[in-house]
């Protein structure tokens, strides 16, 4: 049982994180919602942007600062991060919204998309309106999740989108206001967008410009829920060690019980190192046994973690696909460390006297 927990929590962790990283790196691209974001504190000049100019490319612009917005019908006010857009931004992926098509229909007209968290908090719902500095707009609808963003964001910062027509009439765009241009681009089939960029990144950096592709976005993403992957495994570890001192103290126990068999085999000619052998392949026969439940019950664990750590993920649904490599490891792991922990128990067979079965004290 201390094996089966400890590698029950193990295989999960992995097979989770298998899973995860295989996820990412299919919706790279959606994470993102195109192939190359540039990205500055001040308008990017059009000396740069015309270099993305090209035959079929698409562009969309976002501009993003913190306000405060307000609703009319209740006054709730709530500091938010206010994203107005232009464009067809995302060009890949699609945002879960209710109703369902209101994140494409929130751009034509005096409309906003308004974050759940911030809709439920404020017992709001779409037809209702919300004022954005001096403009007030209507909700064209609830923005239930949107790839790249993880849940817990929308208690920290709930988002709002408008369409990019009306910032200026907010008033909020003011000298020394703190302000987030995103340039997004979709770049024409077939294009190599890293070697697009190469060329041009001593002119981006001169320009205070970031850049971020679909292959970079997929590394960064990869390296952060690496870190998280790793303080999970971290966890499952500290509960297979526990595990290990379980069978350590188990094996103690059940040898000592044994001895006086240990000392009859002796007399019947049984060598210690052959008396030996005989309870370490029962101790590794249960540590197997052990590592084998545990590698199941830790594949059948892991399609819980999703649901419980779904507030931390950048996407939606992620896979609970079996992972033999990660059973597989657990099965070897569970069988090394029960015959590591119980080497030495085990070793006081070594000693055992046949003596002992007539003085129990010898």
């Amino acid at each position: 049982s201390a094996i089966t927990v400890g590698i029950a929590a193990l295989t999960a962790v992995r097979s989770f994180s298998v899973n995860l990283t295989a996820d990412i790196d299919r919706e790279a691209k959606t994470l993102l919602g195109a192939d190359l974001l540039l990205d500055a504190n001040q308008p990017a000049p059009d000396s740069i942007l015309s270099k993305f100019d090209t035959p079929g490319t698409e562009t969309a612009e976002v501009t993003n600062f913190v306000s405060m917005v307000r609703f009319p019908k209740n006054g709730g006010t709530r500091l938010s991060q206010i994203r107005a857009l232009e464009g067809d931004y995302p060009f890949y992926g699609k945002w879960k919204t209710n109703p369902e098509n209101s994140w494409q229909t929130f751009r034509d007209g005096k409309k906003a998309l308004v974050e759940h968290a911030l809709m439920l908090q404020y017992d709001i719902q779409p037809g209702d309106s919300i004022q954005v500095g001096n403009m007030t707009f209507v909700i064209e609808g609830d923005l239930l999740s949107s790839p790249g963003r993880a849940g817990v964001a929308s208690s920290i910062a709930p988002v709002v989108f408008i369409p990019s027509t009306w910032l200026d009439s907010t008033g909020l765009i003011q000298r020394g206001s703190r302000v987030d241009y995103q340039y997004f681009y979709k770049m024409a089939d077939g294009t190599d967008v890293d070697a697009f960029v190469q060329p041009l990144e001593k002119q981006l950096e001169k320009a205070n410009l970031d850049w971020d592709t679909v292959a970079s976005r997929k590394r960064s993403i990869g390296a952060a829920f690496g870190n998280f992957g790793t303080f999970l495994n971290l966890v499952g570890f500290i509960a297979l060690l526990l595990g290990c001192i379980g069978v350590a103290g188990a094996v103690h126990i059940y040898i000592k019980d044994k001895l006086p068999t240990v000392a009859i085999l002796r007399c019947l000619g049984a060598s210690g190192r052959k008396a030996f052998y005989v309870y370490l392949i029962q101790v590794a026969g249960i540590g197997l046994l052990g590592a084998i439940i545990g590698a199941v019950m830790g594949s059948l664990i892991q399609k819980l973690l999703p649901w419980i750590v779904r507030d931390l993920l950048p996407i939606e649904n992620v896979s609970t696909d079996f992972s033999w490599a990660s059973v597989a490891q657990g099965m070897a792991l569970g069988l090394s460390v029960a015959v590591l922990f119980a080497l030495i128990p085990l070793s006081g067979i070594l000693k055992t006297s046949p003596l002992r079965t007539l003085r129990a004290s010898f």
